[in-house]
């Protein structure tokens, strides 16, 4: 069996209704590929290349979203099957996808990959084994639990108002004025041109004080999805993150797309705040109360590291 590629935007289209029609649409395995293939289809980001593979290739079950840019290594994103992970299609696909990309990973030498945990363990142990010098995991992002609202939370949302709290304002983040700043914070950041573009062409939002000073943000990227949300330490505890989180989601919601966020579960007041919050669920397992547990994903980054002898060839010594 192999991959198939959905590469024109009627191709695109035809998987975002097949795998969105009826009841599928609200599950929460499709709010990303919904998010994904919406922005995707519109061409309203071209920062960056979006590959998408389905797997096996007759009846794809699963699919890998695949982001990259001269300047951003590959970013690969697994949508399983909506009836959870399958470990022997993984050890089928994960192979052909990483073939796919062999010269970007000759290039860059780095690759990203979010994931639930099982996948993401299975990606690792095929990566780490690949011939020649090895890629090796690096630390980058701890396990996140993955909020999303539900049709009523977004609807519920829209009829908000989202006022900025008392002597601050808000406003789209300004990618001349704010990147750096911006980029510099971000613990996760890829490259300055990257969050450029994001905030060039994304959703973004961010707060100013009278003065005019940056006081925090929130942002999105290729996959759709509330991240990077900051605010400055002399700031806090006014209600900044709460209404710039809101605001960037509310923008989502308005376009009648999804709307979701990864939580680090050792952001201990972040994600105990969203499991209070009436606009955000947790995606859980299934099953009975009792049964069901956060359905954890991670960022993992690999790194293939040069040896001294591969170093000085490079440096022609």
């Amino acid at each position: 069996m192999s991959l198939r590629q959905y590469a024109t935007t009627e191709e695109l289209q035809e998987l975002l209704d097949r795998e969105t029609e009826g009841e599928k649409r609200e599950l929460p395995e499709n709010n990303l590929l919904e998010n994904t293939l919406k922005l995707a289809i519109s061409s309203e980001f071209t920062a960056t290349n979006l590959e998408v593979y389905g797997y096996p290739d007759a009846s794809p079950q699963c699919y890998f979203f695949v982001e990259y840019s001269d300047v951003q290594c590959p970013l690969i994103i697994v949508r399983n099957p909506l009836f959870g992970p399958d470990l022997s299609l993984l050890k089928e696909a994960i192979p052909l996808v990483v073939a796919k990309l062999s010269d970007l990973l000759a290039k860059h030498n780095t690759l990203l990959m979010s994931g639930d945990e099982a996948t993401s363990d299975e990606f690792e142990r095929h990566i780490s084994s690949l011939p020649g010098t090895p890629f090796q995991t690096v630390p980058f992002l701890s396990s996140t639990g993955v909020f999303y609202m539900t049709q009523t939370q977004r609807e519920q949302l829209l009829k908000e108002k989202l006022d900025a709290p008392e002597g601050f304002t808000f406003e789209r983040a300004d990618a001349d004025r704010d990147a750096e700043t911006i980029h510099r914070l971000w613990k996760t950041a890829l490259d300055l041109e990257v969050t450029k573009n994001r905030l060039r062409f994304l959703p973004s939002a961010c707060a100013r004080t009278e003065s005019g000073e940056l006081a925090g943000w929130a942002m999105t990227s290729r996959i759709g999805e509330v991240t990077n949300l900051y605010v400055l330490p002399e700031y806090r505890n006014r209600g900044l993150g709460k209404a710039l989180e809101l605001s960037v989601a509310k923008q989502f919601a308005s376009r009648g797309m999804r709307v979701l966020k990864y939580v680090e579960t050792t952001n201990t007041a972040v994600y105990e705040g969203s499991l209070r919050s009436p606009l955000w669920t947790l995606w859980t397992t299934e099953g009975s109360d009792e049964e069901k547990s956060p359905m954890l994903h991670s960022l993992r980054k690999f790194k293939r590291f040069m040896n001294n002898t591969n170093f000085a060839i490079a440096n022609g010594e």
